[in-house]
């Protein structure tokens, strides 16, 4: 070797070069591996920081969500009153309601005398009971021992109008809890809470950690004096990276911690696969350098800048490709240039196609259509002729999904794509989303070429299929915007376009709407009237007016009708036509018919036994979850008997679950809650109805009452409505009686009760005392 060395001048160039490169590749290896790890130590600081801000914004969240629920329980009139009178039973219901619903360990209250409601246990009890100076104190809110468990507790006040107690919820900080913390974190790290008393150390409330040594506790106490200083400790003979984040705490006894632990080997383990690459390019690159080196220095230079070329080549954007001359590993790296090259061009093919298509029909997604509308926006005033956009959706489809699956709805979306492709064969067809499509089309002739291509979508929509073994018949509807007349940006033209096609749908679907500015005023009205009702619950603008129903075999006022009235204060009485139907598209007729079921509660218990109430409650709220609690809480609250109540609901409650709309009539009825069926006979399948629920009563429609004096077949009809509920053992009240012949006819009839402006319109909760006290007076005298 030494000879070859001494003889040689291509050897010592290569031993040189090569010990030169290896040196150098050490050097670089070493400063590679310790970058590696700096990085990835900031990178999992990072993480723990970002997963403690979602611990933090998770903690705050349910802090909210349980004083929220406390709040408006403590600012309850009946539970105040409970509270007031020590109604130990209406507490308890209460309380355990709310426990249920919001998934806590503990509810209770803290009475001003020191009195706990709400736990049975007397250790409890007396821990409880020692919070009360610490909520005078204004601290609602926190970690909390109780029962020898770490607990998140928040309180609110109860005010009668003084202080009164204190609503208080407790959540327990758990293993579970902290199982979750870590499934939401991006790294595979450990969670935990630990409470330190005064003068003692750490130790685990939930989580990895049972107790915390000396030299943790101590770490803990620095990375939360610095807020953002992690650490490094040794969990489960593991090495580990910490970081400690404060919990708020209800007490100064003792101090809340969130520790958070990702192991090192893990962050060691994300980088190994670089580690090995690099000391692999080390070797190859070493027998490189001393392969080039022995053949020629030209036969290494020459392919590596022709490559460096190309490589600068294709970090500008061209299409770039290097010749191979060999089978070496230059060339073979030249031929992976080249395979990287192909793979990079249709990658991006791919990733462009991804961002301007659809995936599921391959029509153009929302992105490109925008740009196309922009682009056609821009050009319009160049081109001649009409710029319309025709927004659609399939009528009914969530039905499709809801029953059939979404494998059927997708399906049927393909489908529907294929045709709106076909029938719009010059057009622009594009899907927004859902079942959402979009067609635009540039006009040169007249517009009367809209109207039949829109005749021609929907004909080729209607058509019917068959999927997976399933007939079905699609439809949709369509709304139609032209560019400059109907909206100069794309926000504006979509929105007009939208709100056509929303008046399509009210129109029956299946049929087309131009965009008119009454549908923009319509809107914009719509969003005024939303958000007073907002205002309106939270001020209380609402109350209740009362028409009397008479009973024609007692002469006398058997009940009253609960009516809702809007008292603007600006507008004045909205009418309940106009805010009603917006109330329950929006779902706030959900907590408005709850207040209108207390209130119309309360007010009966001021009348005597023998009037009931009758409250209507909107299909609406049958479909949301909650509502025998919040009629039984009406009645126990109020202390009215349930068979003075009576739900009046329409048919249309029972199109979308009549089995579990059934069910819960059953179990209203039994607990002697009366139901009657509002409007009957405006349907089509009310005498279907009458045979699945026995009601208790049914109410006729006025259109019949109208003209039972002066057509035939109305007075049939009332007849044939009275004689069937008396042979189903029903009561039965006409509506809207306006006059004395037809209050005759309706007693001869055997009619059990009247309403209407014959004998009085709604009257506030005020006149009904001087009513019933004047009804009572001319009983007496007619008897």
């Amino acid at each position: 070797m030494r000879h070859l060395l001494r003889k040689s001048l291509s050897a010592r160039l290569t031993v040189l070069y090569a010990l030169l490169f290896a040196a150098a590749m050490v050097c670089v290896a070493g400063a590679l591996y310790s970058t590696i790890a700096k990085v990835a130590t900031t990178q999992v600081e990072q993480q723990l920081l970002s997963s403690s801000a979602v611990y933090d914004r998770l903690w705050q969240q349910r802090s909210r969500q349980m004083q929220d629920a406390a709040q408006i329980l403590a600012a309850d009139f009946g539970f105040r009153e409970a509270q007031a009178t020590a109604d130990q039973a209406t507490l308890t219901s209460a309380l355990e309601n709310l426990k249920t619903r919001l998934k806590v360990s503990s509810a209770f209250v803290v009475g001003i005398d020191g009195s706990i409601t709400g736990l049975s246990e007397p250790r409890l009890q007396q821990e409880a009971a020692g919070l009360w100076d610490l909520l005078d104190m204004g601290r609602l809110s926190g970690v909390a021992v109780l029962d020898g468990k770490a607990q998140q507790l928040v309180a609110a006040p109860i005010m009668a109008p003084d202080l009164n107690g204190w609503i208080v919820f407790s959540a327990a900080i758990n293993d579970a809890e902290m199982t979750s913390l870590e499934r939401l974190s991006a790294i595979p790290l450990k969670a935990s809470v630990l409470v330190k008393p005064v003068g003692k150390q750490w130790h685990g409330a939930a989580g990895i950690f049972e107790h915390a040594d000396g030299r943790i506790s101590e770490a803990i106490d620095l990375s939360l004096k610095d807020h953002t200083s992690s650490f490094t400790i040794d969990v489960q003979d593991e090495r580990s990276i910490a970081l400690a984040r404060p919990l708020p705490s209800i007490s100064d006894d003792a101090s809340t911690a969130l520790v958070l632990v990702y192991p090192r080997s893990a962050v060691v383990a994300q980088y190994r696969q670089m580690q090995i690459a690099v000391a692999l390019v080390l070797v190859l690159g070493l027998l490189g350098v001393v392969y080039a080196t022995w053949r020629t220095a030209g036969r290494i230079v020459m392919p590596i800048a022709e490559l460096d070329k190309a490589s600068v080549r294709l970090a500008a954007g061209d299409a770039v490709k290097v010749e191979i001359t060999g089978e070496d590993e230059i060339g073979r790296l030249a031929a992976s240039f080249n395979h990287m090259v192909s793979e990079i061009e249709e990658r991006e093919k791919r990733i462009t196609h991804l961002a301007f298509n659809d995936t599921l029909t391959g029509l153009p997604n929302r992105t490109m259509f925008h740009q196309q509308l922009e682009f056609h926006l821009r050009t319009i005033d160049q081109q001649d002729g009409i710029l319309a956009i025709y927004c659609l959706d399939l009528d009914h489809f969530k039905s499709v999904n809801d029953t059939l699956g979404h494998p059927i709805g997708d399906a049927l979306l393909k489908a529907i794509a294929g045709r709106l492709t076909e029938a719009a064969r010059n057009c622009f067809v594009a899907r927004l989303g859902g079942d959402e499509f979009v067609v635009m089309q540039l006009i040169a002739g007249e517009r009367r070429n809209i109207e039949r291509l829109c005749r021609e979508i929907i004909s080729a929509v209607e058509r019917p299929l068959v999927i997976d073994g399933h007939a079905i018949t699609p439809g949709t509807s369509i709304g139609i915007a032209i560019a400059r007349e109907d909206g100069d940006d794309i926000e504006g033209l979509m929105r007009s376009a939208e709100l056509a096609l929303y008046r399509a749908k009210e129109a029956g679907r299946g049929t087309f709407c131009f965009f008119e500015e009454a549908l923009n005023e319509r809107a914009q009205s719509r969003r005024r009237i939303e958000a007073d009702l907002r205002v309106a619950i939270a001020e209380g603008q609402f109350e209740l007016y009362f028409q009397p129903l008479f009973d024609l075999k007692q002469n006398r006022i058997g009940s009253f009708e609960a009516l809702l009235r809007w008292n603007h204060p600006e507008r004045g009485m909205v009418s309940p036509l106009e805010f009603i139907p917006i109330a329950e598209e929006t779902g706030l007729i959900t907590a408005i018919g709850e207040w209108a079921l207390r209130d119309a509660c309360r007010r009966a218990t001021e009348w005597p036994d023998h009037v009931r109430v009758a409250v209507n409650v909107s299909s609406v709220q049958f479909r949301r979850p909650g509502l025998e609690a919040t009629i039984q809480q009406a009645l126990i609250m109020s202390g009215l008997d349930p068979q003075r109540l009576e739900i009046e609901i329409t048919e249309s409650i029972f199109l979308d679950n009549s089995d579990e709309t059934l069910a819960v009539l059953h179990r209203l009825r039994a607990v002697g809650v009366r139901i009657a069926l509002d409007d009957f006979g405006t349907g089509y399948s009310s005498l279907s109805y009458l045979q699945s629920f026995p009601f208790d009563k049914i109410k006729i429609d006025r259109s019949f009452i109208q003209d039972i004096v002066t057509r035939p077949g109305a007075r049939a009809i009332v007849k044939a409505i009275t004689d069937l509920a008396a042979a189903m053992g029903m009561e039965t009240t006409a509506e809207g009686v306006e006059e004395s012949d037809q209050l005759a006819e309706l007693r001869n009839q055997g009619c059990s009760s009247v309403q209407g402006f014959i004998f009085s319109k709604p009257v506030p909760s005020g006149e009904i005392a001087a009513m019933l006290a004047i009804a009572e007076f001319g009983a007496r005298r007619a008897a």
